[in-house]
């Protein structure tokens, strides 16, 4: 059996430009005044540089091979295995806006770094996890040319 393996990252432009605004409007002002001598005056510029490397290292991982669908969330979610005979169902649909990074919903897991579509796997007991993807057509015509894929 093949593979299909996507990593996707944050790297929307708009994000970006919010953390460097963020970060401008932070800075601007303790470099500008007395407050660059107290030390704790630079938390907000510190906690904005750990946001930008969590953001810039953040990705999600997905791989569909004979085992199963295994996917992370690196550096917060080890790889995770959900074998084939775990599956009930999955499709790759279009979603609503359901936002970025990890959620738990009332529909199960979203995991999500980008867009508004993504791999639905309804799991034995109805647990159901979906992994956003920005490669829809390449992952459904994966899954159909693999039928003990679903």
């Amino acid at each position: 059996m093949d593979t299909f393996s996507e990593t996707q990252r944050f790297r929307q432009w708009w994000l970006w430009a919010l953390l460097g605004l963020a970060s401008v409007v932070t800075i601007v002002p303790l470099v500008t005044t007395e407050a660059r001598d107290e030390p704790v005056a630079w938390g907000g510029v510190i906690v904005l540089g750990l946001i930008g490397v969590l953001l810039y290292t953040w990705r999600l991982d997905t791989r569909l091979d004979a085992e199963g669908i295994h996917y992370r969330v690196f550096p917060v979610v080890p790889w995770r295995t959900i074998p084939w005979s775990d599956v009930n169902a999955m499709t790759v649909e279009q979603y609503s806006f359901v936002g970025y990074g990890i959620r738990l919903g009332f529909d199960g897991w979203v995991y999500n770094v980008a867009g508004n579509q993504g791999l639905r796997i309804v799991r034995n007991k109805n647990r159901v996890i979906t992994i956003g993807t920005q490669r829809p057509y390449e992952l459904r015509s994966f899954l159909q040319q693999h039928p003990v894929a679903h």
